[in-house]
């Protein structure tokens, strides 16, 4: 669990979560290498929220180590 995401329930491929600084963390991701969609600014209830697309182990194990380095 990471401190201030909220991640929403779902049954598809993907994870719609709630971060504290959504712009700031999708620039951060894609720095790493990691594209994600930002949802923020497309609709009141999607503020702050990335889209991630589920992966192979290995690229979701990127994701959270590159999520852990935000600051």
């Amino acid at each position: 669990m990471l401190q201030g995401v909220v991640a929403f329930r779902t049954e598809t491929n993907f994870v719609l979560a709630r971060v504290p600084d959504a712009p700031r963390w999708f620039d951060h991701l894609r720095d790493a290498g990691i594209l994600v969609k930002n949802l923020h600014g497309w609709h009141p209830s999607l503020e702050h929220c990335l889209r991630v697309t589920v992966g192979t182990p290995d690229e979701n194990d990127a994701v959270i180590a590159a999520v852990k380095t935000i600051r």
